[in-house]
């Protein structure tokens, strides 16, 4: 690079971190953002730009194409290509391209793959940290650039936690970014010998089953906390996502029907059995609607089920 030229840069933006990562590159003066590449049709993964007001100057590539993606990146020629969120490993005809850097959620050379976010608050974990890292053809095993640990309260849930990383990327990301390209930074190693992996979550995996314990099954709900991978069950064969819960003690049951409602409350909340005691459900949806629980839920007689 040459000096007082500004560096060129191209990002994936395949899921909530772009838009962050967006702003905090648009007030750095050393960067000259150039490209974008979101998702093409793929129910898993949705950009959260609102392309309309993208710079005219920004090129945007809607693609999950390999092909198309080189070809757009070998034009550009960007100096360096941050990737966000993709859902794709990079081969190394790519990664010759540019400088190539991931942004990952999860302590990497621990937390490698995906749905990181949702597995840390599953598995009732206080934290969970951001990794920027050197990408290579391997998945989440370049070396590591900074990482930073963000809290996760026992109010958090997924948008909440999704919040908090976005933050810190809008306020330091162009900046780990920039004294990277200026060699200002130390690499640590990634070391595969201790890695450990999540797997991929689908829709599907936030089916509630009221035999699991409370804790369990709360952690669920805080973990798929949205309309499109939400914590669900059935009443009487209608579908609900159930939005938000809370672990209530107040009473101890020994007779216990996992699912079954045993109080209604004024505000609209329910009390439901799990298999070691009483889930508060405070917020549901429900035909494209959010609601209270009780919309719904009629009688201390009814019973959530898993299918």
């Amino acid at each position: 690079m040459q000096k007082n030229k500004k560096i060129s840069l191209i990002f994936f933006a395949y899921g909530f971190m772009g838009k962050y990562s967006l702003e905090s590159f648009k007030k750095n003066k050393f960067f000259d953002i150039r490209g974008i590449i979101v998702p093409g049709e793929n129910k898993f993964y949705k950009s959260n730009f609102n392309l309309n007001k993208i710079s005219k100057k920004v090129e945007v590539l809607k693609s999950n194409n390999k092909i198309k993606i080189y070809n757009f990146i070998k034009r550009i020629k960007p100096n360096v290509v941050l990737v966000s969120t993709f859902n794709k490993i990079l081969d190394k005809k790519i990664i010759k391209l540019s400088k190539f850097i991931n942004i990952h959620h999860g302590k990497l050379p621990k937390q490698k793959g995906r749905a990181s976010v949702n597995w840390a608050i599953l598995m009732g974990r206080n934290s969970i940290y951001i990794t920027i890292h050197q990408v290579i053809s391997k998945l989440d095993s370049g070396k590591i650039i900074q990482q930073k640990k963000i809290k996760i309260e026992s109010k958090d849930n997924y948008q909440s936690v999704q919040l908090k990383i976005g933050n810190y990327l809008k306020n330091h990301i162009s900046k780990i970014v920039f004294n990277y390209l200026q060699n200002k930074i130390k690499l640590k190693k990634n070391n595969q010998n201790n890695e450990t992996w999540n797997s991929s979550r689908n829709p599907e995996d936030g089916m509630i089953n009221f035999h699991e314990k409370t804790r369990y099954i709360h952690n669920l709900i805080r973990a798929c906390s949205n309309k499109d991978f939400g914590a669900f069950c059935f009443l009487k064969e209608k579908k609900i996502i159930i939005l938000e819960s809370k672990i209530n003690k107040r009473r101890v049951f020994e007779g216990i029907i996992p699912g079954r409602i045993i109080k209604i409350y004024k505000n609209g909340d329910v009390d439901c059995l799990c298999s070691d005691g009483i889930l508060t459900i405070k917020k549901i949806y429900f035909k494209n609607k959010i609601l209270k629980p009780s919309h719904i839920i009629k009688s201390t007689r009814d019973t959530l089920l898993n299918d």
